[in-house]
């Protein structure tokens, strides 16, 4: 049985190619009915796009819903998303897709169907990226991959797509999300780990790859909004960061009174470790793996890094005539992203 599906698709500025896409879809609709709904939101484009969206509105099963200003991508995304999951109680998934050309109306009528089979999957148009496309786009997806997989352990092919399956109680959750811009896309990636665990699965599907010469249509700017989509990656070291400050300015303290690189290690490391593990639990990982195991696990990576800081430092101060404090920022610095990656596998992992 076919189920409840909405598709959205959110403009700003569009030009007559949504007129066209949304004909598409609603031809390629009449032959299985998988969209019961057609949702196009205005994100305050102005006066002068009117007759668009007039256009798509007098078209069937199409609602469009308006903001009076621009409010960004997010904004957009979530005003459209509460007003489906209240007008339409049945919906199971929302299929988002962008109005500016680069989703093929073939390509938004499998990922429907794809989700279909997969009722708690958030199915993602996998762009191939194999033909030539605009270098902005290829850069900006691949850092963002690399990026992804590191602090999150999510490997995905196209984190930026906007061609998306969202199952009703993600779409529901994503509205929580303070974020307005390009970004909440992929603070809902991040965060899908977070709210849903086990119950929620990341599947990729490719989809042909379109882009115009320049990718003229895209409102998506490549300094500003690439900026704001790292930022969402920033807590994921800045714990980490804060930690390693409160760990050095106490070893500094502790050293300045004691002399001893050992015993300034150790009561460093004690400190260091009861902040570490408190934020890298409840800010880093958002884990809600057992207190005891964690613990006895994360107690064990201080103490096994706490002997190699130690090592490094003596190394860097008694071979090379590096001051101990240099030494130690030095040595923490080389051991904290491995320690990260152990955290995120090993430790605080669902």
């Amino acid at each position: 049985m076919i189920k409840c599906m909405a598709l959205l698709i959110p403009a700003y500025q569009p030009d007559h190619r949504l007129v066209e896409l949304v004909n598409q879809i609603e031809a390629l609709n009449k032959k299985n009915g998988i969209f019961t709904a057609i949702i196009i939101i205005d994100d305050g484009s102005g006066a002068k796009y009117d007759s668009i969206f007039k256009t798509v509105a007098q078209l069937p099963q199409v609602t469009v819903i308006h903001h009076v200003i621009n409010l960004g991508k997010g904004a957009a995304l979530k005003t459209s998303f509460n007003h489906i999951l209240i007008q339409w109680p049945d919906v199971t998934h929302i299929v988002t897709a962008d109005a500016d050309g680069q989703h093929a109306p073939g390509d938004i009528m499998t990922v429907a169907h794809a989700a279909v089979n997969d009722p708690r999957t958030l199915i993602l148009g996998a762009r191939t990226f194999q033909r030539t496309i605009p270098l902005r786009s290829l850069l900006g997806n691949q850092i963002t991959r690399l990026v992804m997989g590191f602090f999150t352990g999510i490997k995905l092919a196209d984190t930026q797509t906007g061609l998306r399956a969202w199952p009703r109680q993600f779409a529901m959750q994503s509205l929580r999300i303070p974020i307005n811009g390009y970004d909440f896309e992929m603070e809902a990636l991040v965060r899908a780990k977070e709210w849903l665990g086990g119950d929620l699965q990341l599947k990729e599907m490719p989809i042909t790859t379109i882009y115009e010469e320049g990718n003229r249509l895209s409102h998506f700017d490549p300094l500003f909004d690439s900026m704001r989509i790292y930022f969402v990656f920033i807590r994921y070291c800045g714990s980490g960061l804060l930690t390693a400050l409160v760990d050095n300015v106490v070893f500094i303290i502790a050293f300045s009174i004691s002399g001893s690189i050992l015993r300034s290690q150790v009561i460093s490391r004690a400190v260091g470790a009861a902040v570490s593990f408190l934020f890298s639990r409840h800010i880093v990982f958002h884990s809600s793996a057992n207190y005891v195991y964690a613990m006895a696990k994360f107690l064990t990576l201080v103490i096994a890094f706490g002997f190699l800081s130690y090592g490094m430092i003596h190394f860097l101060n008694s071979s090379l005539g590096m001051s101990v404090i240099l030494a130690k920022i030095l040595a923490e610095l080389i051991l904290f992203l491995a320690s990260f990656a152990i955290q995120r596998e090993f430790i605080f992992k669902r």
